[in-house]
């Protein structure tokens, strides 16, 4: 289980793209695909202070996150689902200046700077919950056509 967990922390840190799920005031789900940096134990995204994601993580910081991705080059032209993370997390807001911010969105700040981007930006840490369901992780890709051992649930440590 101790590499899955390996597996899992890599996968998050070197993957840039995952769908975020919020919900509003009445549960409705509301799902973006954003892009983000991770240092494979947290991850790290900026977007408008007034944006409906933004809005709704400030009356609930409960989300859920799917990382597709593929395992290989072949991956895209195998006739198999994408393989995926999948968690509960909690988000929270982050000032600029923290360290965090500092140095996981130092590329995304160093953009913003260059373009001159509006200063409604915000900075918001995902901090997964300890279950990670896993399609396709640590098994060979041809497997992944079979559900039962494609799937898995770990418990990050």
């Amino acid at each position: 289980m101790k590499d899955l967990v390996k597996e899992v922390r890599k996968i998050m840190k070197n993957n840039n793209w995952l769908v975020l799920s919020t919900a509003n005031e009445k549960g409705h789900p509301q799902s973006s695909v954003i892009m983000y940096e991770s240092d494979g134990n947290n991850i790290y995204f900026t977007t408008g202070k007034n944006t409906l994601k933004s809005r709704n993580i400030r009356k609930n910081p409960n989300v859920s996150i799917t990382i597709p991705f593929f395992k290989n080059l072949l991956h895209k032209f195998v006739p198999a689902p994408p393989a995926e993370l999948h968690f509960k997390a909690k988000a929270e807001f982050l000032e600029r200046e923290s360290e965090e911010v500092q140095t996981m969105l130092a590329r995304i700040i160093e953009y913003e700077e260059k373009v001159r981007v509006s200063s409604d930006s915000v900075y918001i840490k995902i901090t997964p919950g300890k279950k990670v369901a896993t399609y396709g992780v640590g098994i060979k890709l041809l497997e992944m056509r079979f559900p039962e051992k494609a799937r898995n649930l770990i418990v990050m440590e």
